[in-house]
């Protein structure tokens, strides 16, 4: 029997950003999908700003706790969340009105899929679309759905406004990494992309705010250098035991580091030799780029 208008958690994370958030909360209270619950959570901001924009919303609850970052927020909401699905959404983010609709409406047709994902509109710091988008090109759009692991790994991931998820995905060992401070994302859905099949929409559903601000994660490249080092370890505390796959999993994994060091440090770029790629993939991403 299908599901009739499961419950969604939706998670915003926050940290002294009060600007956007409650942009970010009326874009799910606006949603076509009515069956949700909003869970501010507030890590740790030195101002109380968040709690008196929830109480203005009867379905948003304001949840405080100790700062640990953006991974340790989000899995913190997600022991929270009470639905059967869960969407994160970041603070200075926010969605096209019918987005959980569509979405929740693939997962509840179609079982084998666990996430569903979607192209992102880029905003302004004032929520004008610039005319930019992030997603797959029109000819590559189906390389997004299915089971998407090995045409992922190292290449692209979701973009964060975008996905909603099945709850049962969130296990132990597939959780956000919290001592990834810049990059958790592209940990975990690499990670979910391995066990999970996702659908991808191809048209914008999310809007993706970009400003410049030296606080943002995703500004600080410097810090993502070395995370598939920690990556390539994360995919063995799942439990994959096959030596072959790990070994296609950290050539893969050392190819990326390798560019994104370079395209970061284009003043000493590093070589990888053949030898090192294909036959000792995991020594270069322990000696090479460990963070």
């Amino acid at each position: 029997m299908k599901e009739t208008n499961p419950l969604i958690s939706v998670i915003i994370t926050t940290y002294n950003r009060e600007n956007y958030l409650e942009e970010a909360i009326l874009s799910v209270v606006n949603q076509t999908y009515t069956s949700i619950e909003i869970l501010v959570v507030d890590d740790g901001s030195s101002v109380n700003y968040a709690e008196s924009i929830c109480e203005k919303y009867a379905n948003c609850s304001y949840n405080h706790k100790t700062n640990g970052g953006l991974s340790s927020a989000r899995n913190f909401g997600i022991t929270l969340a009470k639905g059967a699905y869960i969407a994160f959404l970041d603070d200075d983010d926010f969605w096209e009105s019918s987005k959980i609709e569509q979405q929740i409406a693939i997962l509840i047709s179609d079982s084998t899929i666990d996430c569903v994902h979607s192209s992102a509109a880029i905003v302004d710091c004032n929520g004008k679309m610039t005319g930019s988008f992030i997603g797959a090109s029109i000819d590559k759009a189906y390389k997004r759905s299915g089971y998407v692991f090995w045409n992922a790994l190292g290449c692209w991931v979701v973009k964060s406004p975008t996905p909603l998820i099945r709850k049962k995905v969130f296990q132990p060992d597939l959780l956000f990494d919290e001592t990834i401070k810049v990059g958790e994302d592209v940990d975990f859905y690499q990670r979910m992309f391995y066990r999970h099949k996702v659908s991808y929409i191809d048209k914008p559903l999310a809007f993706y705010r970009e400003y410049e601000n030296t606080e943002r994660l995703s500004l600080q490249t410097v810090k993502y250098i070395g995370i598939e080092n920690k990556m390539y370890f994360n995919f063995k505390k799942m439990g994959i035991k096959n030596k072959l796959i790990l070994h296609l999993i950290a050539i893969k994994l050392l190819k990326s580091a390798k560019e994104n060091w370079n395209l970061v440090h284009i003043d000493k770029p590093i070589k990888i030799n053949w030898l090192t790629l294909h036959t000792r993939p995991v020594y270069g991403l322990k000696n090479y780029f460990n963070q």
